[in-house]
């Protein structure tokens, strides 16, 4: 694998491969809403891999559609479990190729409702997982926060998110950011539960 910093996806479920690749389709519309630099060149394999096998010497490269199959290495493992293999495999040796604090887990509920769980192992003791779950269109926004620009998952609203249980979605996101101000047949309006979201 090269040098550089793609955010590898565990499936403990038997995962669709369409919902495989619509989590794909969202890492490619994240790089043309937040990486659109000609200069750049990104590819959605230079930001994502999806784990078929839990030997990394044999991943040599990221993901981009079409994916036709689910990965089976990490079914049934519990979030423990992939947060241990993630330390061991991909954050204690530094392994090239791969971020180094964080990763996603596609579960049962992510065949409901096409949300996974966003990890971060920054500032996390030994044994404790830090997470929240987080819809597709979000998912890459979280791994570059923490990932790339090192902010911890407790800190301003992934932190509010972490800790209430609430799903993250771009739509309350952008309610979180603006203070719950939004704009609604021309007027300014506010939500007052997303206004006071930090007291959660």
């Amino acid at each position: 694998m090269d040098s550089g910093c793609r955010c590898p996806v565990f499936c403990t479920a038997d995962i669709p491969a369409a919902t495989l690749n619509l989590l794909l389709q969202f890492v490619e519309e994240y790089i043309s809403e937040f990486l659109d630099d000609p200069t750049l060149s990104m590819q959605v394999s230079d930001l994502i891999v999806i784990m078929g096998t839990n030997d990394i010497t044999t991943i040599t490269e990221g993901s981009s559609s079409p994916v036709t199959s689910s990965p089976t290495a990490f079914l049934d493992h519990t979030l423990q479990q992939v947060q241990e293999w993630f330390e061991i495999n991909i954050t204690q040796p530094f392994t090239k190729g791969f971020t180094s604090h964080c990763f996603l887990v596609l579960d049962n509920k992510t065949t409901e409702d096409d949300s996974c769980i966003f990890v971060s192992t920054l500032d996390s003791a030994p044994g404790e997982i830090h997470s929240l779950r987080c819809n597709f269109d979000v998912a890459m926004i979280n791994v570059t926060s923490c990932d790339i620009q090192g902010e911890s998952i407790e800190e301003g609203a992934t932190g509010n998110f972490m800790r209430s249980g609430v799903t993250m979605t771009r739509e309350n996101l952008r309610l979180v950011t603006n203070g719950g101000i939004y704009i609604e047949n021309g007027e300014v309006m506010i939500d007052e539960a997303w206004r006071n979201f930090h007291n959660w």
